[in-house]
This record gives structure tokens, sequence and C-alpha cells, in this order.
């Protein structure tokens, strides 16, 4: 009887400490390569995402031009800051509302029109919202109003009113004293027609990005609401969100805990922000612009601007 041979497997030597630390610190080149790769491909994203949003309202805010023979106004200036059913009587009889709020039914929201201003506005409406933002899925819940609640939408992007906002004489409800030259295209009970847009409608912005006040009350970007919610000037030269903050405030890098912030126009994106033009076309200006932003805002200023500025 022939014995079978005996097989033998010959024994693998493990990996050295040496070779595994080598393993490991390539792994962790790698990972510290792709993060900051991951990283530029979600801030890409977002900033195109945010730059559709912007390009669906300007396209929208055309169409309720082509319906009403003009642009929305922000906002009803008598009514700054005013929920409905405080004052029944305002010397201006047009819709207590934002432009946001009139532009809903040309961005496919006929129902949430519909609703009426107490339930409207408390929704959330993903084509003002920025997904640069952590807090682009968040409503406020910081309000205490007794006929609207304490839920409101929020904006990350606000209608530019002209080139700046000073003290003096106001008409609002409240005496707040907002001033300065009504110079924009979309601005406190505005009523704007493209033919006056004589700046060039190319060459005038109408929408900017402003992210919300800090939390956890989300005080500033309600859309639906007025002043510093749904609309800015270019230049703030007067401190009404919270006292101290340095003035005058103009587009420049901004942070979401600092209150002060949200007294000027600025965005979640590296080096700065997306503008709307008039011409429904959407650009991202550096913040090295801040210094012809003036003349931009403005929609009949006669002002020169090399596009090269911005």
């Amino acid at each position: 009887m022939t014995r079978p041979a005996a097989t033998r497997t010959a024994a693998r030597p493990g990996l050295s400490l040496v070779e595994v630390l080598v393993v490991l610190a390539i792994l962790a080149l790698l990972v510290g390569l792709l993060i900051p790769a991951v990283q530029r491909v979600r801030a890409t994203a977002a900033r195109a995402q945010c730059q559709n949003n912007l390009k669906q309202l300007g396209l929208a805010l055309h169409l309720y031009h082509d319906a009403n023979l003009a642009f929305p106004q922000a906002y009803n200036e008598y009514w700054n800051f005013t929920e409905p059913g405080d004052a029944p009587k305002p010397p201006d009889a047009r819709p207590r509302q934002s432009w946001a709020t009139m532009a809903l039914p040309y961005l496919d929201q006929d129902n949430l029109a519909r609703t009426g201003a107490a339930l409207s506005q408390r929704q959330l409406v993903e084509v003002f919202a920025c997904p640069a933002d952590t807090r682009s899925r968040t409503v406020s819940e910081g309000g205490n109003f007794k006929n609207l609640g304490n839920r409101f939408g929020l904006t990350w992007y606000l209608a530019v009113e002209g080139k700046e906002y000073t003290r003096g004489d106001s008409t609002t409800h409240l005496s707040l004293e907002i001033a300065g030259a009504r110079d924009g295209v979309i601005y406190r009970s505005s009523d704007t027609k493209a033919g006056q847009i004589t700046d060039g409608t190319s060459s005038t912005v109408m929408l900017g990005e402003r992210p919300p006040s800090p939390g956890p009350d989300l005080d500033w970007g309600w859309w639906a609401w007025s002043a510093y919610d749904s609309a800015l000037a270019v230049t703030e030269r007067r401190s009404l969100i919270t006292v101290g903050c340095a003035m005058p405030a103009t587009f420049a890098p901004g942070v979401e805990s600092e209150p002060c912030d949200a007294q000027h126009f600025w965005s979640r994106h590296a080096g700065g922000g997306n503008w709307l033009f008039a011409d429904g076309s959407v650009r991202f200006l550096r913040y090295e612009a801040a210094s012809v932003l003036p003349a931009l805002a403005t929609r009949a200023g006669n002002e020169t601007v090399n596009p090269d500025d911005y």
C-alpha cells in the first residue's frame, strides 16, 4: 500500500509594524487629499444650484412683469414689519406682500399662494433656499405674532432696493425712518417697468444673496416680510438690526453667527456671491466688486461701469 505524500503549506510571514505604519500613513494621505476634493465638488454643486434658483426667480419676476406690466414691489412700505390685522386703513392700497410672495404663482406655487399669508409664509420654499447653507432646510420659529403664529419660511435671496439705506423721513406704520433713494428695480412700494431701467437690464442687479441672521430664532430672512427680511440696499448707513454694527455695511464676507452681517449682502460661497441681473442672467461677483455695486444697483443712475470691475 502506497502512503500518500504529505502536503505542507508554506508559512506566510506577517506584516511588520513598520509596514503597517507605512500603509496607514498612505491611507491617511489619500483621505487627506480626498476630503478637500469632495468638499470642493459639493461647494461647486451648491453654487450651481444656487445660481439655478436665482435663474428660476428671475424667470418668475419676468413672468410677473409680463402679466402685470411691472415688476413686483419689494414690500408695501407702509406695512414694513407689520403683520396683517394691526392697522386697517393703509394709505397705500397695494397688497401687503413681499416680492417673494407676489412671485409664488409664477414659481408653480399657486396652491401655496391661495392659502393666505397666515399659512403660506410658514412654509419652506426650496427655490428661496441656498444649499450652501446648512440651515437651508430649516424655518424660523422665533416669532410670536397674534395673527401669524411663530413659524416663518426663510429666504437667502433679497431684492436690491437700491444703492443705500439712510435715516430720514418715513411713511411706515411704525415710523422706522427707513429712507434712501428709491433707485433700484424692486424697492419699497415700487412699480418699476422694464423700460424704466435705462442703465440697461444687463447692468442692473435685482436680487442678491444674504443668508438669514443667526439662530436659534433666525429673526431676519422671512421671505414673506419686508426690509432686511426680503429686501436690502447694497449700502447700509444706519444700524437698525443690532446696535454697534460697523457702518457703512457693504457687500463683504460674513458668518452665520454674527448678527451685524444681516445688514449687508454676502453668501456662503467662497470669495463672493451670486446676483440676479434685470435681464434674467445670474453672475457670480467677487467681494472686490463692492465698490461698483452702488452703480449696478440703480436702474437709471447713468453710471458708467466697466464690466472688468465685476
